[in-house]
């Protein structure tokens, strides 16, 4: 009976989850050993120099695709004309789309399907000048978010 007693009071108590501990703020930490090309064990401050050498590799890669997105305009300025021009070349490409049935069905002549598809080329490709400059802009907003991420974790 003392036995069990005392073999309760010092077991200790295994958590609920890692799920639980994980919400409740606690951290995962896997201590795999880091290793040179040469198989030799990295002390634990060789390793922060490695990643830190790391991180600064990446900051220098992330700060080209922002210095890309320099003099552009904001994505809340692009987003509206984005879809505008979306838009546009959506009802380019149903009107083409209508004429080439209509040549089909011998209602329309060959001219009106190439004006038509004209004026699909002529959206599209407008609308491809704005994805572009939105594909830039949105791409620069990440790597700053990444930038400020890497700096906050690495003390850089």
């Amino acid at each position: 009976m003392v036995k069990q007693l005392k073999s309760k009071l010092t077991k200790p108590k295994a958590p609920e989850s890692i799920d639980a501990l994980l919400a409740a703020g606690a951290r995962l930490v896997f201590n795999v050993p880091v290793t040179d090309e040469k198989g030799r064990v990295l002390s634990q401050e060789e390793v922060k120099e490695l990643h830190r050498g790391s991180a600064l590799t990446q900051i220098a890669s992330h700060e080209k695709i922002v210095a890309k997105a320099d003099g552009l305009r904001p994505l809340e300025a692009i987003e509206p004309e984005l879809a505008s021009r979306q838009a546009e070349t959506g009802r380019a490409s149903a009107h083409w789309q209508l004429m080439q049935r209509r040549y089909y069905g011998g209602m329309a002549e060959m001219p009106d399907v190439a004006e038509a598809q004209r004026a699909f080329n002529v959206a599209a490709e407008a609308s491809r000048a704005v994805v572009r400059e939105y594909s830039l802009v949105k791409a620069a907003v990440e790597a700053r978010a990444e930038i400020e991420r890497l700096r906050k974790e690495f003390n850089v």
